[in-house]
Formats: structure tokens, sequence, C-alpha cells
């Protein structure tokens, strides 16, 4: 083994090379050829602001943006899209659930229930919009219209949760109107049925049931039986009820999960009772198994779940490098990018245990940590985040199949030589190169621009347990938070109090829900980049390059310019600023913010160029240096000590592409420096270098151009 190389320093790039690869014997798959279950979400969004909602829905949809976004609610294309992927998923059985209330787009519903060829389909739903008779009348007489127009006539349940929660708001109301309505109207309908759902030691429904419907009978049927006769779907406790009229309906009681975001892993006594009910639901649920469906036929087949902003996996399965999404990805690229890689394929083969004992080797607290947040959705998210246990548990996988003699040897001999050795060693070897390894879940949080909020939050995290940084890479992070937060410094891990904060918990679900990027969504974006004011360094013709000085102070014409800058960027309507993390241009940040109160995030992208040695020093020294007249020839030519022109464009476009591929902007500002920024106009027009102030660029049908460029006044 090459001794000099250790993947895990890299994590990623070894990661990327084994999903370009199909490594397994497609010959020895698991046959799956049964119906699949698909559950679908198709918005964020939820009227009713129920406190114990894991998802954290948004009540609003007036937000800026946000409803129109892809990222928060199914387009009219998406659902297009999502009703030819069920159909050739063969799904047999439909869930339309949330998230939010997906009777908030209930022209989605009406169309899948119209189009799709599943013979169950599940709508599951608050019933906020049962609240009065004629409403309840009307929404369901429609789904019954619906229901006719689908060819092979599947059997159709609205399923409503009743809760404490959903009380608050909705009253007693859309269980008295709906079990009124279809005792009168659908009671006789086999295909088109009622179903209640509530929840372990809740009485709003015994409650209501007690005060409208005196009389009636609830018998338990069984306990961990399936919902369905073709399809094993658990429902935990299952009862009859029975109204005084003879009308009966089924309930289903539903386990209560400690849904928390942020649960103190470190307090391993407060997390058990987390562990315990996941652990149960799992097995008694879905054994262990939750990928996959049962059919009572004797086959098997996948379970999906289709989330609101189109990301699509089999369950507890998702993984943030291999997203997949139905605006872009159609049913066969969905299954085959599923199956070719080992880490998701390996968890539909052998399971939740299996996968659990490979990452237990290397990181029991990230598995712990996936049990204690207790929302299944997540599973994989929360398991695979860090890039290092990425790569593990897929060398760990191959490993395995290996000895089942199951993987394509000629196929397993392109990848790399080190990449190869590390799959050739024993796992103790792999154990302590892991270990050994200096790169850590602090370097890929510092690979996207950062903002004080967001890094108060890893903060947060880093605190309660959800990652293990050694006492260096915490002084690093807490360093560059008080570089860049304008509220109260913090010493130590000690200082950061956990507040009970929903914009945290909010900012924390996206994280969990990153959305694959969409090649066909790429739209026009502006980016305004300006250089930091005029210094008292600039006027004395010294090199600062990357190096700091708090000493620095601005100009009188540096203080117009920054204030000219101001006035210009709000003119344009700017919607976020991306700086450069050096003191003079997050000082100008802080004065061309302080009335707009724009986001900011910083990012050393943006630095300026790397001029090694000569930072500090006189320009005059600098420019007549063979080495330095050299760099400015040969763009590959390294400034002793710093870095070559063709290294500074790299980083400072890559910075440009990472705003595009991971922000919903439109327009944005980068406040950067001079030569960083001359440089990179002449890189995109193809111009000769020359000295400006600002560069405005427009990135469009994948194209960066220059519109404006040039001095300040």
């Amino acid at each position: 083994m090459n001794d000099n190389i250790n993947i895990f320093e890299n994590p990623q790039y070894y990661r990327e090379q084994l999903l370009k690869i199909n490594l397994f014997d497609i010959n020895q798959r698991k046959k799956i050829d049964g119906k699949s279950l698909i559950c679908v979400f198709f918005t964020a969004y939820c009227g009713v602001g129920c406190p114990f909602c894991f998802f954290h829905s948004p009540t609003s949809r007036k937000e800026k943006n946000e409803f129109i976004s892809k990222e928060n609610h199914f387009s009219k294309d998406a659902v297009d899209k999502f009703i030819k992927f069920a159909n050739d998923a063969n799904v047999g059985y439909l869930q339309i659930s949330g998230g939010g209330e997906p009777f908030l787009e209930f022209d989605a519903i009406l169309k899948c229930i119209e189009n799709i060829k599943a013979e169950r389909i599940i709508l599951v739903t608050s019933g906020f919009w049962a609240y009065n008779e004629t409403n309840t009348e009307k929404y369901l007489q429609k789904l019954y219209n619906s229901l006719s127009k689908n060819s092979i006539k599947p059997r159709l349940t609205i399923r409503v949760s009743i809760s404490e929660y959903h009380s608050i708001k909705l009253k007693e109301k859309p269980l008295v109107n709906l079990l009124n309505v279809f005792d009168n109207k659908y009671k006789n309908e086999k295909n088109f049925t009622l179903q209640l759902k509530f929840f372990e030691g809740d009485h709003a429904l015994e409650k209501s049931l007690n005060e409208y419907f005196p009389g009636y009978k609830l018998s338990l049927i069984e306990d961990n039986g399936t919902d369905d006769e073709k399809y094993i779907k658990v429902m935990p406790w299952k009862y009859k009820l029975k109204l005084r009229s003879g009308y009966e309906v089924i309930l289903g009681k539903s386990r209560i999960f400690k849904s928390n975001l942020r649960p103190n892993v470190n307090d391993k006594q407060s997390i058990i009772e987390s562990e315990n009910i996941y652990d149960t639901d799992l097995q008694l649920s879905q054994k262990d198994y939750p990928s996959i469906v049962h059919n009572f036929d004797g086959k098997i087949g996948f379970d999906w779940i289709v989330e609101y902003n189109g990301n699509v996996c089999t369950w507890q399965n998702r993984v943030q490098d291999n997203l997949l999404n139905i605006y872009e990805d159609d049913y066969d690229t969905v299954v085959n990018s599923t199956l070719n890689d080992l880490l998701t394929y390996s968890y539909i083969d052998k399971g939740s245990k299996y996968r659990e004992s490979i990452v237990n080797e290397i990181s029991p607290r990230t598995v712990s940590l996936m049990k204690a947040v207790n929302i299944r959705d997540y599973a994989g998210t929360l398991l695979f985040s860090d890039e290092k246990i990425r790569l593990y548990y897929n060398i760990r996988v191959i490993q395995d199949y290996l000895l089942e003699n199951k993987i394509n040897i000629s196929n397993l001999n392109q990848l790399s030589k080190e990449l190869l050795d590390a799959i050739n060693v024993d796992k103790q070897v792999l154990q302590k190169m892991y270990q050994e390894s200096g790169y850590s879940v602090l370097n890929q949080e510092f690979k996207l621009p950062v903002s004080s909020e967001t890094l108060h939050d890893f903060l947060e995290l880093v605190k309660l347990g959800h990652y293990e940084l050694n006492a260096s890479d915490i002084e690093k992070a807490i360093k560059r938070y008080n570089d860049i937060t304008e509220t109260k410094k913090i010493k130590s891990l000690d200082d950061i109090i956990i507040k009970n904060d929903m914009e945290v918990e909010r900012r924390l679900t996206k994280r969990m829900m990153a959305r694959k990027k969409i090649k066909s969504e790429e739209k026009e974006i502006t980016y305004y980049l300006c250089r930091h004011g005029e210094t008292n360094w600039n006027v004395e013709n010294r090199i600062k390059g990357q190096i700091e000085d708090l000493k620095t102070t601005f100009t009188d014409r540096g203080n117009k310019q920054i204030i000219n800058l101001k006035n210009r960027l709000f003119n344009e309507k700017i919607e976020a600023i991306f700086t450069s993390d050096l003191y003079r241009t997050k000082e100008t940040t802080k004065i061309v913010n302080e009335n707009s109160k724009l986001p900011i995030y910083y990012c050393e992208n943006f630095r300026g160029l790397n001029m090694g040695k000569f930072q500090g020093g006189l320009m005059s020294d600098f420019l007549n240096n063979e080495s330095v007249k050299r760099a400015f020839v040969d763009y590959d030519f390294v400034i002793p000590g710093g870095e070559s022109i063709n290294q500074l464009n790299s980083r400072y476009i890559k910075g440009i592409d990472i705003i595009r591929d991971n922000y919903n902007y439109d327009k944005v500002a980068i406040i950067s420096h001079g030569a960083a920024i001359s440089n990179i106009k002449s890189k995109i027009s193809g111009e000769k270098y020359e000295d400006i102030d600002y560069c405005i660029i427009r990135y469009y049908n994948n194209k960066y151009t220059i519109v404006e460029s040039g001095k300040y006044i």
C-alpha cells in the first residue's frame, strides 16, 4: 500500500470514483419485481401549525419567492413527471402524505387519482378542508368523481389525523363532518372509504366521539397488522369504530416519536427512549428493511419516497452525493443510480442492521444521532452527512461483497491504485486510516460560504455531540465564528446557548432537505463583483494580498466609494452579499449592508491573489521581481510562497459556481479584492488584464459573460 496517501484526507474524491463505476455483478442482484409502495409529499406548507410537527412545516405561503420555489412544493410539471414515475414504478400502494398538508395541492391530488394505476391510494390529511359540512361534501364529491375516471378503479382511502394539536385550531369539526357525510352518503362504497388515525396517549379522538357520537363501539382488531391485503403496510394498532347507525370505520393508532433535530448525543441517558422508539418501529413496521415492501404473493418491490422538492429515493436511503430528482431523472435512471451505488444498494439488499453495524465500526455516535433525531425520513442523510463515513462504508461494503464473490473484478481494477490498496486491507487497518486522517466535517462545512447564523447552528450541533471534532478543529470553528459575527463573541462551546428557536429548526430542516441541482432549471443570475473601499495601504502602495491587519483604515476616498457602492447595490435590488473573509472586505460589507440587512455569507474563495512572501511589502519591489514578472506572463507559474493566476481564477470561479448551485438568488454582490476581480474579468472576457474596481457578470445558458466593468470614482 502507498504509505504516502491516506484516501480519507480527500474522501469525496475517492467516493466519486466509486460512483462512476458499477462494481456489482448484476446477475447477483436481489430480485425486486413486485409491486412498489410510494409515499409522496406535494408541499412543505401546512396551515394548521402543530407544535409537534417534525417537518417544521411553514404555515404561510406568502414568504418572498417561497411558494413559487420548487424547493418547497410540486410544480404542475412535477405532478406530470410523478404520475409517469409512479406508473413506471408499477406502484401498488400510493400514499399522498406530508410533510405539509397535501390538500393544499388539491388539483394535484385529483390528477393523481385519475391517472395513477395503483390498486390502493391513501390520502393523509389534517382535514382542514372539512371545517364545515358544505365544504366537506364538495371536496368528497370531487374526489369521488376523479376516482370514477381511473380505469382500474383503485380503493381510495382518506386518512384523517386526529390529535390534540390538530384540535387547537381545527377543533372537532373535520372529524364530525367527515363521519356524518360518509355515514349518510358513502358508507356502502367499498372503494371510497374513510380511515382515522390517532396517536398513542392522545385523547382528542375519544373526547370528540364521546361528545358527538354517543353509543359508539371501539374494538381492537390486531397489533402490527397490515393496512392492506396485498401489501404489507404495518399499522401498529388497528381498531374498528362502529357508530350507533351501524357505519364502521377503520382506525389506526400510531406510536409517538420524539422528533428532535437537536438532541444532546453527549447525554446518552436523554436519548435512550428515542433510540428505543426508533429501533422498535423499524423492527415491527419494516422488519429492518425499510427500502422494500413485501407483497403477499411472495414478491418484493421498492418502497419509494418522493419529497416536495422532487427528491426521490428508497425510504431512509437518501445520500447527499447521489441525489435523484423526478424533475430530471426518469424511473430507469433512478433505479439504476440506486442499484449501481453500493452504498444505497446494500441498504436494500442487507437492511438497516447491516448498515448500522458498519458505521458503528468508526462512529457509534453517528448511529445514535440518527436514532435520537427520530425522524425516519432523514436516516440516510444523517448517517452519511460526513464524507469520511460515506467513503469508509462504501469500501467496507465492497470488501463484504468481494467475500461473497459478487463484485465485478474487471471493473474494480479500473479504480486508482490507492483506492484499490485501501479496499485490500483488513478493516482494522482501514479504521486506523480513517482515524489518522486530519480531514473532518469542519473541512466540509467550510467548502460552502458560511454566515454567522449557519456557523452558529453548526457550533450548536458540535456542542450537542452531533460531530466528532478535535480541539484544534473546534478552535478553528470558533475563530471563524468570532471573525464574522456582529453579536457576542464566544471563547468556547460552553458559551453557545441552545435555544428553542424555530428559525434554527427550519434552517436545519432545509439542511436535511438538500435538493439536487436540476440542469433544466438553471436561470439567469447576475453577480456584482465589487472591490473593498480604498485603504491606507493602497495609498502607501503596499501589498496586503491575503494577510490581515486590523489597523487598516479606509481613506476618505475609500469611505466615499463604499457609500456609492451601498447606494448602487440598493438600487440594483441585490438579494444577498457574499464576501471575502478578510477584514477590509468584511468592514466594507458591514457598511454596505447597514440599512439593507441582507443575508451575508463569508467565503475564502473570494480572497485576493495570494502574493506569498511579498505580502506586506512595497508594490514596486513586487512588480520588479523576476518571478513575479514570470507569473504575470505564465499563469501557471506560482508566485513564491503564494499562488498562480490560474489558481486564483480557479478558486474564484468555483466560488461563483457554488453560489449558482447552492443558493436561490437572482442578484448577488461579491465584495472582494481588486487583483482578483481584474483577473476574473480578463479570464471570462478573454481580454487583456486591466486594473478595475468592479465587474458585473451574468450567468445564462451555461455561460458567464461580462456586462460592465470599471473603476470607482
